[in-house]
């Protein structure tokens, strides 16, 4: 097509403009560049919406930050499980590396000892009864002027020492494993027994038992070694270029895996290997981590809104640059007459996106590809496709 004689004019504007790159020929306001579909084809133009939300926390962040480290178990959740009484070990119920409940019989013990607490319980909480049965009458007496008030008070003295001492031998047998169910059928019945059931104090995995079935053990000796169920950790090591994209709080992902979170970030960076260890707690409790394991995880990107930044998420690409002191942003934003060159201001937002303000909402379509063709066209240089040179100055 034989080129306008307003074209051939400027052609030593062409040179100047192109060894400069990208002109401010346009003030910062909305123009429309007037394009027909087919001149649009030709052109190799795309777009894709203006979005208000980025993606969530599931979305690897843009800079592809992975870290490696080992997973380790919580100081808290190893327990143990022994003997309050020394006995014959008559049964044992579990195996190692059984998941067990918390309440779950683990052991049972032929204790005399046992026998002994229940008879000085039944003994205190008679005792206590009795004290507070005086008492009640000591304080009848006491309205009626019968009884002094020196013996009244040695009454309720007396009925608070007892009840201390029932409630003393109550608490050993609960730590031992007797709950209320079976303390008030123990005082009811008064029926003693020399079987003593040891139990899970809470819900995990046997790891080892050290004793047999006819072995005699000590009060106090370990009958049982367990991991407590719950969420491990994750010892990780971050370099210094990766420290400063890290916060406590920020959700990594293991590959095929668990989440994490990250709880602690050492503020002292080894000085032979120059990076920093993290600490990061799982996520829920998927049983796919496991301890002494070498992992990898991610880092995911945080969710992002426009209500928390203002304006939209279009891609970085979509940017136009303009010149001068201003360094005005713009965006082609496509409608029925071609495109309209949109003055935006621009945040980055990561992952090769970034949050615009400006005369665009979530949906219109921005230029991502074929932006030297809308420059040439906006610029008044060149044509989109063979298209006539329109659009404001």
């Amino acid at each position: 097509m034989p080129a306008s004689p307003h074209l051939n004019r400027c052609q030593p504007c062409w040179t100047i403009l192109a060894l400069f790159g990208w002109p401010l020929l346009s003030a910062a306001a909305p123009q429309q560049l007037l394009l027909n579909p087919q001149q649009i084809s030709r052109a190799g133009i795309a777009t894709t919406p203006a979005v208000a939300t980025l993606a969530g926390e599931g979305t690897p962040a843009g800079n592809d930050l992975v870290l490696s480290g080992t997973v380790v178990a919580p100081p808290s959740s190893g327990a143990v499980a022994s003997a309050v009484q020394g006995g014959v070990v008559q049964q044992v119920h579990v195996t190692p590396l059984q998941q067990v409940r918390a309440g779950m019989p683990l052991l049972t013990l032929y204790s005399q000892g046992w026998l002994e607490w229940q008879r000085a319980y039944l003994e205190k909480a008679s005792a206590a009864r009795l004290a507070h049965a005086r008492l009640a009458r000591d304080e009848g007496l006491y309205g009626d002027g019968i009884i002094a008030r020196a013996r009244l008070d040695e009454s309720r003295d007396a009925a608070q020492l007892a009840t201390l001492a029932a409630s003393e031998r109550e608490q050993a047998l609960r730590s031992a494993g007797l709950d209320g169910v079976a303390l008030r059928r123990l005082r009811e019945q008064r029926t003693l027994s020399p079987l003593l059931t040891v139990r899970a104090s809470r819900a995990g995995s046997v790891l080892a038992l050290p004793v047999e079935e006819g072995q005699h053990v000590e009060a106090g000796a370990l009958l049982a070694r367990m991991a407590a169920s719950g969420p491990l950790w994750v010892q990780l090591q971050a370099s210094r270029v990766q420290l400063p994209l890290l916060h406590v709080g920020d959700l990594l992902q293991v590959d095929g895996c668990a989440r994490l979170r990250v709880t602690a970030i050492s503020p002292v960076v080894d000085g032979a290997t120059q990076s920093a260890q993290l600490r990061a707690q799982q996520v829920g409790q998927d049983p796919c981590l496991k301890v002494n394991a070498f992992v990898e995880a991610r880092l995911l990107r945080p969710a992002q809104r426009a209500g928390a930044v203002g304006g939209v998420a279009v891609p970085a690409v979509a940017l136009v640059h303009g010149m001068g002191e201003a360094r005005q942003d713009y965006v082609f934003v496509a409608n029925a007459r071609g495109f309209l060159v949109t003055p935006v201001q621009a945040t980055p937002a990561g992952g090769g996106m970034a949050w615009v303000r400006g005369a665009l909402a979530a949906g219109d379509a921005v230029a991502v590809r074929g932006l030297a063709a809308l420059k040439g066209s906006w610029s008044g240089l060149g044509q989109a496709a063979d298209a006539p040179a329109q659009g404001g100055k």
